[in-house]
């Protein structure tokens, strides 16, 4: 451990709701390594494509069903009686990329369950242990898209611009007892540009490929995001180092927008 380590202290206790995910499965193994304990709630499906990390708790659950939600959060309430900080990771695009009038309402309310609502579902339903925490912190992780839309996207925008608007409310409703900030990166290295670990799609990232070198020609840092660029800043924001913080967005977009 550094002396100049901002993120939760060795032994707090960190529960990753989409752990398995590219971006997930890099914070639960630096988390590991730093000391956490740490719980994972993803698809089981999720789950099968990575071996389990040792010392990390799985629990299987399915982000559009609020019964799997509410199970999910009983079996952490069974093993603890505090959590320190809820990261939100869930999240997936509709692909092929199409416009807001051909995504089917069956589509988009599958999309805003997953995205949107599981967050408020399992923020509600962990707040009454993160209150038992001195040092409680809630991250969600939307995405540039909530800020500057892209043609094509706009469901998963949509999402993703609700959740900041969500985890502003839980800030203001929660404080001064847990803190809630935003992380929203730019396009990040992971199978999420291919529809996202663990679902079941047909699509691939050739929408992305196709046109990543004129993307990240519009990036000052000149390269796409790789998931250490995430996780870091969550650390941050999960631990004391953020402690005057929240209700406030991270933009992590290699300088690609400065809002």
């Amino acid at each position: 451990m550094t002396d100049n380590w901002l993120g939760p202290k060795p032994g707090s206790h960190m529960v990753v709701a989409g752990g398995c995910g590219g971006i997930g499965a890099e914070l639960v193994r630096e988390a590991v390594d730093k000391g956490l304990r740490v719980t994972v709630l993803d698809l089981a499906q999720s789950r099968a494509a990575q071996p389990d990390m040792q010392g990390v708790d799985y629990i299987d659950f399915d982000a559009r069903n609020a019964a799997s939600i509410s199970e999910a959060v009983a079996a952490i309430g069974a093993k603890t009686d505090c959590v320190d900080s809820f990261v939100f990771l869930c999240g997936y695009p509709i692909l092929p990329r199409r416009p807001l009038a051909e995504v089917a309402l069956s589509a988009w309310n599958e999309l805003m369950e997953v995205n949107l609502t599981s967050a408020y579902l399992l923020a509600g339903g962990l707040l009454p242990l993160l209150r038992k925490s001195d040092q409680a912190a809630i991250v969600t992780v939307a995405s540039s898209l909530a800020y500057q839309v892209m043609p094509g996207m706009g469901a998963y925008a949509a999402s993703k611009g609700a959740l900041v608007s969500l985890t502003k409310a839980l800030a203001m409703e929660c404080a001064p007892h847990v803190r809630a900030n935003v992380v929203a990166p730019g396009a990040v290295d992971t199978e999420f540009l291919g529809g996202g670990r663990g679902r079941d799609s047909s699509a691939d990232r050739s929408w992305f490929d196709d046109m990543a070198a004129k993307y990240v020609s519009t990036i000052p840092l000149a390269r796409v995001a790789e998931p250490s660029d995430v996780t870091g800043p969550i650390f941050f924001l999960a631990g004391a180092g953020s402690k005057y913080m929240t209700g406030q967005v991270l933009h992590l977009n290699g300088g690609r927008l400065t809002p």
